[in-house]
C-alpha cells in the first residue's frame, strides 16, 4: 500500500510540473508578444539629402521567425516590396536588405502605440544616403 501511495504522489508531482512548465512563456512567445505592437498600417515621413518622402507602410509578421517583421513599402520603395526587421523589446534591427538595386540597413524604435522612429542608410552602389523616418497611426 505504501508503494502505491508513493507512486500516486510521484504521478501527481510529475503532472503538476508538466502543467506548470507548459504555462511558462517561451522565448518564441515573448518575441511574438513584442512584435504584435509593431504590426499594422503606419503613415510615415522620411527625411534625408535626397529629399522628404511621405508613404504608407504595412508591417506584417514573418512566418519564418517569431521576432521578424516585414515592412511593405518602407521609405516608399513600392507596394509589394519588403524590408525585413528583427524585434527585440521595443527595438527594430534592420539588417542588410537588398531592395531593387539599393541596400538598406538601420534601426528603429517603438516609442508608443502611435509612433515609430527609424534611422537607416540607403546605398545605391555609388552613394550612401543617411535617412530618418517617423511613422504614426
Amino acid at each position: 500500500m505504501k508503494n502505491k501511495v508513493s507512486i500516486f504522489l510521484s504521478c501527481i508531482l510529475l503532472g503538476s510540473t508538466l502543467f506548470i512548465s507548459s504555462c511558462e512563456k517561451t522565448n518564441d512567445d515573448l518575441d511574438t508578444d513584442n512584435r504584435e505592437k509593431f504590426l499594422g498600417i503606419w503613415r510615415a515621413s522620411s527625411t534625408g539629402p535626397g529629399g522628404d518622402v511621405n508613404f504608407n507602410m504595412n508591417i506584417t509578421a514573418s512566418n519564418s521567425d517569431p521576432s521578424e517583421i516585414l515592412m511593405e513599402n518602407f521609405d516608399a520603395l513600392g507596394s509589394g516590396t519588403y524590408v525585413a526587421g528583427s524585434i527585440t523589446g521595443n527595438s527594430i534591427s534592420i539588417p542588410r536588405n537588398l531592395v531593387h538595386s539599393d541596400t538598406i540597413v538601420g534601426q528603429g524604435q517603438y516609442l508608443s502605440d502611435n509612433t515609430l522612429s527609424f534611422t537607416y542608410e540607403v546605398r545605391d552602389g555609388q552613394t550612401i544616403e543617411n535617412r530618418a523616418a517617423t511613422a504614426w497611426r
